[in-house]
């Protein structure tokens, strides 16, 4: 997957506007950490910085799209929460060893891990948040 050419895509849609922006604002700051990663000059701090801001941001995001799926009685719940918890978990393995600095030939590598994960999460849990509105619309 070419990260840099990573775009938003209508089939990442949930139909809900401020999902849906939450979820091009994480694939942004997942493709600016990368461009950071692979700047050889870039210290530190910056890096760890940069992966803050991407993990701070999809762990506020998963509290505000959980809301939304209790607002509206979305029957898939359970399973979606169990798949956030599964991947704050890996994300608190991760921020661990890039907050301490360690591990950082691997950052690239389990960046790239996260953003695939995240964009499957979308396109295969998130977008059913989309069908359940269009069958709750249908029904009325």
């Amino acid at each position: 997957m070419n990260h840099k050419n990573l775009e938003w895509s209508d089939k990442f849609s949930t139909d809900i506007l401020s999902i849906d922006r939450q979820h091009q604002e994480l694939i942004y700051l997942s493709q600016n950490l990368l461009e950071v990663l692979s700047n050889n000059d870039t210290h530190i701090a910056e890096k760890q910085t940069a992966f803050k801001d991407l993990v701070d941001h999809a762990l506020a995001h998963f509290e505000y799209e959980e809301r939304i799926m209790r607002n509206i009685g979305y029957p898939g719940l359970e399973q979606h929460l169990r798949e956030h918890e599964d991947l704050r978990n890996e994300v608190a393995n991760i921020a661990e060893d890039v907050m301490n600095g360690n591990a950082m030939e691997d950052w690239k590598g389990l960046v790239s891990l996260m953003q695939v994960w995240v964009l499957r999460h979308i396109v295969a849990s998130d977008t059913q948040i989309r069908e359940f509105l269009q069958r709750e619309d249908d029904d009325i």
